[in-house]
């Protein structure tokens, strides 16, 4: 059966291939020249010592493309698709000119492409010996519609749950950090059956597809300082291993607890809570760099700081007998040994956590948080009378058990 091409989503794949692919042999050499030694005003080069760039780089030819591009309508009638490949010249005052088509797909296709790169602006120019000069730019543009199954996209209607709680409509899953996620599964409403099970599953909002994330429980996490040291020892098979503090982690967070000593201020304060710590063990296991990623009181932070900065060399990470810098992430705990009759606030299932001016369910783990993306953070004690009616007043009788107010970054 021929499929009609109105429920069809068009999309456009574009790749960037530059007419330089082996990078260690290259060699300047004019396609077309005057004859003379020197660079003159006719030279085109295929590959110079500064390539052409598009303004803001391949994501902006991306975006370019998107929304410059129009599907041919003979095209689509007759299903046609596929990979158009363009060669046009970037000036030396960064006008794309000489536009032709390499390998095409088909008269409808190719005069598209042609009169889209034909309306790009201007690039930066590329450079030889410090002088601006003309370079020839290849680009394949990839032409392709896709089924409206294949075409659909997680959005801020799909279904969130993690860990099997229904986070609250339009969640914007940017707020998660990546490091304390263990699995995502995706659950599209497609076909019409799948549709029906995941609404009588998850209620009629999954119309619009379920996201199922799992929680990673570990309260540690690790980053590669540099992603180069695993490539270029590519060959190797094995895992990464983590650097370790020498003994269980249970003996780490001994250590750190053993270490702290509790600021005057904080105590005074009754501040207690958990400080996020980021550092770097290096090759050698040494510690540097320590800084908060998520911050508590002052006080409590730089105290966090100086126990993490004195401990001593971890062993450090590795891969295949190679050593590795890794970033490792922590929690320092600060709890405050109080008299029963003192009991200190702490959150509890009834506390109200607004993202954004939207409630999360009560059981979501603020550790669940990545706090590059958050703007401001705010907790408030519901610490005496005063503040206990106004917090009721603003937010409701739950608002007894605190309120922590999150923005994320714009």
């Amino acid at each position: 059966m021929k499929l009609q091409p109105q429920i069809f989503k068009l999309i456009f794949i574009i790749s960037l291939t530059l007419t330089f692919a082996n990078k260690n042999n290259l060699q300047a050499k004019p396609f077309i020249t005057n004859g003379n030694s020197t660079l003159s005003n006719d030279s085109i080069f295929g590959v110079v010592d500064k390539m052409p760039e598009f303004i803001g780089g391949e994501k902006k030819i991306f975006t370019f493309l998107k929304q410059t591009i129009q599907y041919p309508a003979e095209a689509l009638k007759k299903n046609e698709q596929g990979r158009v490949i363009m060669r046009f010249v970037i000036s030396k005052t960064g006008k794309v000119e000489n536009v032709e088509v390499i390998k095409g797909v088909s008269q409808s296709i190719d005069n598209e492409a042609l009169r889209v790169i034909k309306l790009m602006p201007n690039w930066t120019p590329g450079e030889q010996n410090g002088e601006k000069v003309a370079v020839y730019f290849t680009l394949p543009v990839m032409f392709k519609f896709t089924s409206e199954e294949d075409a659909w996209e997680i959005n801020e209607k799909t279904v969130v749950l993690i860990d099997s709680i229904k986070m609250p409509k339009n969640f914007n899953t940017k707020i998660l950090n990546p490091n304390k996620l263990s699995s995502a599964i995706v659950l599209k409403p497609f076909p019409k059956e799948e549709k029906s099970r995941l609404i009588k599953l998850y209620g009629k909002k999954a119309e619009n597809g379920v996201l199922l994330i799992s929680s990673n429980k570990d309260e540690m996490y690790y980053d590669l300082a540099d992603t180069a040291d695993i490539i270029m020892n590519n060959d190797c098979k094995e895992e990464v291993n983590k650097p370790d503090f020498i003994g269980s982690k249970t003996q780490l967070m001994k250590y750190i607890a053993d270490s702290i000593q509790y600021p005057f201020v904080a105590k005074q304060l009754k501040t207690q809570g958990k400080v996020i710590v980021q550092f770097l063990v290096d090759k050698t296991g040494k510690i540097s760099d320590a800084k908060v990623i998520r911050s508590l009181d002052y006080f409590l932070d730089k105290e966090a700081l100086r126990v993490i900065n004195t401990m001593p060399n971890w062993i450090p990470g590795a891969r295949c007998n190679q050593k590795l810098a890794i970033w490792v992430t922590i929690p320092v705990h600060f709890k405050l040994e109080t008299p029963s009759t003192e009991k200190a606030w702490e959150r509890n299932d009834k506390t109200i956590i607004l993202l954004d001016g939207e409630r999360l369910p009560a059981s979501f783990d603020l550790a669940w948080l990545n706090y590059s993306n958050i703007a401001s953070y705010k907790v408030i004690q519901p610490s005496t009378k005063e503040i206990n009616k106004k917090l009721m007043k603003d937010y409701g009788k739950d608002a007894v058990n605190g309120v922590i107010l999150i923005e994320m970054a714009k």
